[in-house]
């Protein structure tokens, strides 16, 4: 039977006055009955309602703390909570738990919260564990706090490893990323519990990967494809229907590697058990456009165009931004105006965006090439496609030794797994580059040259055949068209203003048409040089002149805006960020380059 403590400037009396505790460490503890409380907490209560009655204290506040660990009391409101009532109110006897491990699994705020509670005159009473106030009971209570700090930290380092042991051997620990679903299947007469594609979601995530690796959708725009398609989150109490995807949620759902297939402890990736949702190939463009928009300063706003991105000044070399006028009738005008006006750096006028549009059609006009070259391009491709050929059987002997030269990499690297005079956050980082090198080249090697090379002479080759009229293909698109091949063409286009209007001041080629286009226009003296535009890359004049050559293959009834506008081939090297290129759009690229320079 516990003590009554010595009472510290209280008056006198025979009436009693407790608070009671009580805590479940998860919230999983709680939801586990038809009570809304679980079983726990109606146990504890009624335990320590008994105890109080043997007392002869009347309860008169319970504090409930659900879900929360006891590691420290820095993550329990409710338990600050009451120590602040009993610092204030000083009339209180009795704090009742049902055991000192509900109160704290940690030893030094144990030892303070006893200091604080002889201090208020209180005494601990707890009902499963020997309570008295004298010097055994203090020993006692001492020793069952190191007890419990140790169970608590012993238990978690158990749990730890042993999680840490299933992601190694490629499971799947805590809950699910959107796109998958906890499950428990049985096996071999156990139950396992593992994750499994949502048959809901899982497609939807795919669909955004996809969609982003693309281009042409920002993340509003996305958000909102995604919603219309019928990805919502998770249920919860608050929304019982889910809500559509946040900004910040889909920014780190499209950089998870869970997504690939792997797993990961400490920095270090597994190959996972679950079912990869993106291939390698469309992970790695996604990632690529995610670095170029945030480099480019490619930002959503309200008013879109697909100009925006593209558009720069020429006076001061900013971006344009769009601004929405209203005239005195009420009408609202729609200009591209420079970021330098705001900072009032710059005095370019506001360009009204019909007549940009325009300015941009006509310099669509001097990236045509003549027939002539075209022919000789297509000759040259045949040429190098057959000496490639050759090289074939020593690219794959080359790729087979670097293959083993990181295979022996990796044995060393994990050899210095666990090693603490080696850091290891830097192994982890290695390993990772590595693995992440072994597997492009694997697939390479999987890769039949052959077909691959196929596919990037017809990415030039069509190529050739938009730059024939590109000018005609650009004027009939539509916007979301019109946006692709800006970005396969253009990597800036610079504007100015004189008394006729906006003009094409100076442009900056893509990477990938800048080989063709730019001896054509240096041979024909529209070449204005990189120092017109103030930038590195070259900046080469626009024209006015209408083009005189009909887009091949491309019939004027039947002309699709953005279905038809680029081949299956060409999607995602065309729809890439211009500093970007895909695999076939590489390939290409090298091809032009090649071609370019023959005589």
């Amino acid at each position: 039977m516990a003590q009554i403590p010595r009472q510290h400037d209280r008056p006198a009396s025979t009436h009693k006055r407790a608070f009671s505790y009580l805590r479940v460490s998860s919230a999983g503890q709680v939801n586990t009955d038809y009570d809304p409380e679980g079983i726990s907490l109606p146990a504890q209560r009624s335990a320590i309602q008994r105890r109080a009655a043997e007392l002869g204290a009347e309860i008169v506040a319970e504090f409930v703390e659900p879900g929360r660990s006891a590691t420290t009391v820095d993550g329990r409101p409710v338990f600050r909570e009451m120590m602040a009532r009993l610092k204030a109110e000083k009339s209180v006897d009795y704090v009742l738990v049902y055991a000192r491990s509900r109160l704290h699994r940690n030893s030094i705020d144990a030892a303070i919260t006893k200091r604080d509670l002889r201090s208020a005159g209180v005494t601990l009473i707890s009902v499963m564990d020997y309570t008295e106030d004298s010097a055994i009971g203090d020993l006692v209570a001492t020793v069952l706090d190191g007890v419990n700090e140790y169970q608590s930290r012993a238990s978690g380092a158990d749990i730890a490893y042993k999680m840490g042991q299933k992601i190694i051997r490629g499971g799947s620990v805590g809950r699910a990323p959107i796109g998958y679903l906890n499950v428990r299947e049985t096996f071999e007469g156990r139950e396992v519990r593992t994750v499994a594609v949502d048959p809901v979601r899982g497609p939807l995530v795919r669909m955004a990967f996809e969609l982003y690796a693309t281009g042409t959708y920002g993340f509003h725009a996305l958000i909102a494809a995604l919603s219309d398609a019928g990805l919502r989150t998770r249920p919860t109490k608050r929304f019982p229907i889910g809500t559509s995807i946040s900004l910040n949620s889909l920014g780190n759902l499209l950089r998870d590697r869970y997504y690939l297939g792997l797993v990961s402890l400490r920095g270090v990736e597994y190959q996972g058990r679950h079912e990869p949702l993106v291939s390698p190939e469309v992970f790695d463009r996604v990632q690529q456009m995610l670095e170029s928009r945030r480099a480019g300063g490619v930002r959503e706003r309200t008013h879109n165009h697909y100009l925006k991105g593209v558009v720069w000044c020429h006076r001061c070399k900013r971006r344009l931004m769009v601004m929405r006028g209203k005239s005195h009738t009420g009408d609202l005008h729609f200009y591209y105006f420079c970021r330098g006006r705001q900072q009032h750096a710059c005095d370019l006028p506001y360009l009204p965006i019909a007549r940009v549009e325009a300015a941009v059609i006509d310099n669509y006009a001097t990236i045509a090439l003549p027939a002539d070259l075209r022919d000789n391009l297509t000759s040259r491709v045949g040429e190098l496609l057959a000496e490639s050929a050759g090289m074939s059987a020593e690219l794959r002997t080359q790729v087979k030794d670097q293959l083993a030269t990181l295979d022996r990499q990796e044995d060393r690297f994990l050899d210095l797994v666990g090693d603490p005079d080696w850091p290891q956050d830097k192994i982890a980082a290695r390993l990772r580059k590595v693995r992440d090198e072994r597997d492009r080249l694997a697939r390479q090697l999987n890769d039949s040259d052959a077909p691959r090379l196929d596919e990037a002479a017809e990415t030039m080759l069509y190529l050739l055949g938009l730059l024939a009229d590109p000018q005609e293909l650009y004027r009939r698109a539509g916007q979301q068209g019109r946006r692709a091949l800006d970005q396969a063409f253009f990597a800036k286009i610079y504007f100015d203003s004189d008394d006729d209007g906006p003009y094409v001041a100076a442009d900056e080629l893509s990477d990938l048409v800048f080989p063709l286009v730019n001896e054509v226009r240096n041979d024909s003296g529209g070449a204005m040089g990189a120092a017109a535009a103030g930038e590195p890359s070259p900046a080469l004049a626009g024209s006015s002149k209408p083009p005189l050559v009909e887009v091949p293959g491309i019939e004027p009834g039947s002309f699709v805006v953005l279905s038809g506008l680029l081949r299956a081939q060409l999607t995602m090297s065309l729809l890439g960020p211009p500093t970007h290129v895909s695999k076939f759009g590489r390939r290409a690229q090298s091809l032009i380059n090649l071609a370019a320079r023959s005589p």
